[in-house]
């Protein structure tokens, strides 16, 4: 088999090759598709359908459910710390009726009781005046008084031990008074003739003072 061999000749074009700088086109030829830049503007908003209308009024009534139960549950809150204030008043108020109760009952025994010791204690003031006093007979009226006043102590009563340097009413009786001319001395406690007692926050027998008052 014998092939021609065909001359090449020059002044025949050879086919156009699609240029590069030609976007559109590619080597085939061909126009390509170039996405085209979608515009920037907002997309309209699609309508709410009715899903999700119900979803927001049920978002909307649990929110106001909620905010009523917190409004009751604060109201509770207080209610429940009134009622406890008004319990802890209440039992205040018996405890103090209660005690009061048991002061007035027990008074005059209370009363007996200081009464022995004053007695006690004159008798012992007397053995020293008339030089009568022995060592044996003042130990024992010194433990008869402090046997006493134990008892007392255990049942809330007790000696009233701070006196102070100017006459106060709230728990001092005044049984006495000596004149001065100096008024820096008017009220002042020279004197105390009986102790006092105190049962708890209560007076139980005010302390007996001599005290100056000024001559003006």
């Amino acid at each position: 088999m014998v092939f021609k061999r065909e001359r090449y000749d020059s002044s025949k074009k050879a086919p156009q090759v699609p240029s590069s700088s030609d976007p559109e086109l590619s080597i085939t030829g061909k126009k390509q598709m170039i996405p085209q830049k979608m515009d920037r503007q907002q997309a309209p908003l699609k309508p709410i359908d009715r899903s999700q209308q119900q979803l927001f009024s049920f978002l909307s009534n649990l929110q106001t459910n909620f905010a009523s139960l917190v409004h009751l549950f604060e109201r509770r809150l207080s209610y429940d710390k009134t009622k406890e204030m008004a319990f802890d008043r209440l039992y205040q108020e018996m405890e103090e009726l209660k005690q009061e109760q048991t002061f007035n009952e027990l008074r005059p025994l209370y009363i007996d009781l200081i009464l022995l010791i004053d007695r006690m204690e004159q008798i012992e003031f007397d053995l020293e005046e008339n030089g009568a006093a022995s060592p044996e007979v003042e130990n024992i009226m010194v433990t008869l008084k402090n046997e006493v006043l134990e008892i007392l102590y255990r049942r809330g009563v007790e000696q009233i031990e701070h006196t102070p340097e100017y006459f106060d009413p709230t728990f001092q009786k005044v049984v006495d008074t000596e004149p001065t001319y100096n008024p820096s001395e008017d009220n002042l406690v020279v004197g105390i003739r009986r102790d006092g007692y105190r049962f708890q926050d209560m007076v139980l027998r005010p302390e007996e003072v001599v005290i100056k008052k000024f001559q003006g």
